[in-house]
């Protein structure tokens, strides 16, 4: 956008936004950003772009390497590591991209991404990876979307261990506006 460009591709839109380009174009057919067809491309106006962009607020905590984690407690009838649903495996990504799109607009280095789904209902690996990486002094933040879906209900508990090891618990969706 510092460019002064009054239009953009989908392509450019998706780079600046951090979607993909199939992304910006269904957002055009549903009419969320206006767009006008030129030939066989779709040029967005600048103006819509400041509409589709996050606000994100600057976090209190002045941190340099993260480790993004994420859990999902798997349902039953997804505890056979075979049937595991595809919404439980995306909402995973969604958040993992989520935390990462907000680790680089803050230009933190992004040590590992944990993923911990819970397959046996107790059997948290992940958490202890994260905790290994913070008695090690390796990491100064975690970025978690949400801090309960993140911890459970003892978040407040294992958010106070971290703080404890020197490493803060950063919620992204509190970022978000």
């Amino acid at each position: 956008m510092a460019s002064g460009k009054s239009y953009y591709t989908t392509k450019e839109v998706s780079r600046l936004l951090g979607v993909t380009d199939r992304t910006v174009r269904r957002w055009i057919r549903s009419g969320r950003i206006r767009a006008v067809r030129v030939r066989r491309k779709w040029l967005i106006p600048a103006s819509e772009l400041k509409a589709l962009q996050p606000v994100i607020r600057e976090p209190e905590v002045s941190v340099s390497r993260v480790v993004i984690y994420v859990y999902r407690p798997l349902f039953e009838e997804e505890r056979d590591k075979s049937s595991i649903s595809i919404p439980s495996l995306l909402s995973v990504d969604e958040e993992a991209y989520r935390c990462a799109r907000v680790a680089r607009r803050f230009k933190w280095r992004i040590i590992d991404v944990i993923r911990d789904l819970d397959y046996t209902g107790h059997d948290r690996n992940g958490l202890t990876r994260l905790v290994k990486l913070a008695k090690l002094h390796d990491v100064d933040a975690v970025l978690v979307y949400s801090k309960r879906e993140a911890f459970g209900e003892c978040y407040r508990f294992i958010e106070e261990a971290l703080e404890a090891l020197g490493v803060r618990v950063v919620e992204v969706k509190s970022l978000l506006k």
